[in-house]
């Protein structure tokens, strides 16, 4: 009949089959899958998961920094940089100069790659330039921590830390004595940019202080 619908053979493609996609160790599978997917995941591959979703576990270096130097530490303070990024650059001109002692400047000068692995083994005290003389804003922290690696480029010398801990700046500003620090009736030791090294017990006092270490 002529309004019959015709019904004829079509070469239509076949449903796709169904595919089992496996991926161990490090390995990366990619492509169009319908079927399984089976995982198998080494123990080297738990932190790269964790940092993809966003639950590393949290790093704590309270028994690292219990051994560091009890003698010494250092001390930066910096002006047009923050200490948001894990790094940092101190101008050589403004490095081991002022407000440390004669004899840190003659042992660390020039820097070998075995006095850079005593300078990562001291405490580190981390400021900013007070904006005011003696005065730091409320919101101003220190932090507390450690220098992962020193690197001299140029006229610079770029650092690595990580903080284990913070106090308020201006706390340090009122016991500038507490910290072995320097202070004139004018301007102290935070008045400045630059980077010395400090004899006393930072880790001592850090923890006569009560603040957490993590």
């Amino acid at each position: 009949m002529a309004d019959e619908i015709s019904r004829t053979e079509t070469n239509l493609p076949a449903a796709p089959p169904l595919m089992n996609v496996t991926a161990s160790g490090d390995g990366t599978a990619i492509g169009i899958v319908q079927g399984d997917v089976r995982f198998e995941l080494n123990e080297n591959s738990i932190p790269f998961i964790q940092r993809m979703v966003g639950c590393q576990q949290p790093e704590f270096h309270a028994a690292e920094w219990a051994l560091l130097n009890e003698k010494c530490f250092h001390l930066f303070v910096l002006e047009n940089e923050k200490y948001d990024c894990g790094c940092f650059s101190i101008s050589k001109r403004v490095a081991l100069t002022k407000n440390t002692s004669p004899e840190y400047i003659e042992h660390y000068n020039p820097l070998t790659s075995t006095l850079i692995q005593e300078l990562l083994n001291m405490p580190c005290l981390f400021t900013m330039r007070n904006p005011n003389f003696k005065e730091a804003p409320r919101f101003y922290p220190a932090l507390i921590g450690k220098l992962t690696a020193i690197i001299p480029q140029g006229d610079c010398i770029k650092f690595k830390f990580y903080h284990c801990g913070r106090l308020p700046q201006q706390f340090i500003n009122e016991n500038m004595h507490l910290f072995h620090l320097i202070a004139k009736p004018v301007r102290n030791q935070l008045d400045e940019e630059h980077w010395s090294i400090r004899t006393g017990n930072l880790v001592a006092i850090v923890d006569q202080l009560g603040i957490e270490i993590q």
